[in-house]
């Protein structure tokens, strides 16, 4: 199944169209529809038709078969004609840019699986056939290819098919999948339900766009520095829905001084927020090498914000925003005057390196608390009421 991919794909695909076991289609699909389903759900639903066997397999392109996978699974339904569902021992290799391996792990296949569901990857799984026709009459498709499960629409159809059927093990190592900085699963990896206000983020177009107030605005090369080596690439569904804006001419949450002015600001909502002093500046966390020097003209034509200061009775007013704290030994991330709980793996997705601030809800008592930053398997796992391994 080719989602109308590029000519290369289909020279490699060509050559094996004299196979009659292989059958080819291509979706041809209008680039303006591909965000509207989840694609490979869509493309699984149009080509399980087709398949007549007694047993279903699903193999994608960042996957290799061992040579006895399919006949191994196909002996575990010999052996145990009850079985509905079989699930093999997966190696995961992680690939660095060069294509070189640089580190592996397995996903064991120890025990019979109720819910499958974030547990198994799809390419290490064999199903009979005859259960797809009591998922459709159930749940009227196969595959669900809402937008919404576009990172986890294997899990969804677990789920389903755990409805009717465990998964039964077999511990062995029988594909092995490779995952590169680019691959699908390391590009949604610790990703938050929502983008985090300040990040420069880009898609498979490799445009880099800052993100503000629920906006993704393009950023020119002017601001190379700032985004080199801390732009977070993620899926393009995922950034696609949220739509551009104008080209900022300074973007927020960056340090800023003028040519010939020795004070230092913090840019906020569009405003200069000057920091008042050493105290101040050390105490948010800020770093003299972050700074960037701006024309005297831009920084007088920016409007003055609320000046950035360290109160010595304890007590935090008005603190800048995207600034890490650690409040009662967890962290949170400061974003429009809230406080988000925020898990460490997203803080590190988003570059957000500096030292947590140290605080206590005494402290920050006058602001309130708003939506975690968690990453969204949590909470999908929570909804659906998942325990994952």
């Amino acid at each position: 199944m080719d989602d109308h991919s590029n000519d290369e794909t289909i020279a490699v695909i060509h050559k094996y169209l004299d196979d009659p076991r292989v059958r080819y289609e291509n979706s041809f699909v209008h680039p303006a529809d591909r965000l509207k389903t989840t694609r490979y759900a869509t493309l699984i639903n149009s080509a399980l038709p087709f398949a007549d066997g007694d047993f279903i397999s699903y193999l994608t392109d960042d996957t290799v078969y061992h040579p006895e996978r399919l006949s191994r699974m196909v002996e575990m339904f010999s052996h145990h004609p009850e079985a509905q569902a079989v699930y093999s021992k997966q190696k995961v290799v992680q690939v660095n840019e060069r294509g070189e391996a640089i580190s592996h792990f397995y996903r064991n296949a120890y025990t019979v699986l109720h819910q499958a569901a974030f547990q198994v990857d799809h390419c290490s799984v064999m199903h009979r056939r005859s259960l797809l026709d009591r998922i459709r009459h159930k749940y009227g498709s196969y595959w669900d290819d809402d937008m919404k499960h576009w990172n986890h629409g294997d899990s969804i159809f677990w789920a389903r098919m755990n409805n009717f059927a465990p998964f039964l093990p077999i511990n062995e190592v029988l594909d092995t999948t490779y995952k590169t900085p680019d691959s699908f699963q390391n590009a949604y990896r610790f990703l938050p339900a929502d983008l985090i206000d300040g990040s420069f983020v880009k898609g498979s177009d490799q445009n880099v766009y800052f993100f503000d107030m629920g906006v993704r605005h393009p950023v020119g090369e002017r601001w190379g520095s700032l985004y080199l080596n801390r732009t977070v690439a993620v899926p393009d569904p995922y950034l696609f829905q949220y739509n551009i804006g104008k080209m900022l001419n300074i973007p927020n949450y960056i340090l800023v001084k003028g040519a010939d002015h020795p004070a230092i600001f913090y840019i906020e909502a569009g405003k200069k927020r000057r920091i008042a002093d050493q105290y101040a500046f050390q105490f948010y966390q800020f770093k003299r090498k972050d700074i960037v020097t701006i024309g005297e003209e831009e920084l007088k034509a920016l409007p003055e914000g609320l000046p950035i200061t360290r109160e010595r009775s304890g007590l935090i007013e008005n603190p800048p925003g995207r600034r890490l704290f650690f409040i009662e030994r967890e962290p949170f991330l400061f974003l429009n005057g809230v406080f988000h709980p925020i898990r460490e793996q997203v803080v590190r997705k988003f570059f957000l390196y500096h030292k947590p601030i140290p605080a206590s809800f005494r402290n920050i008592q006058q602001f309130p608390i708003g939506k975690p930053f968690y990453p969204v398997y949590d909470e999908i796992i929570k909804k659906l009421n998942i325990a994952a391994e």
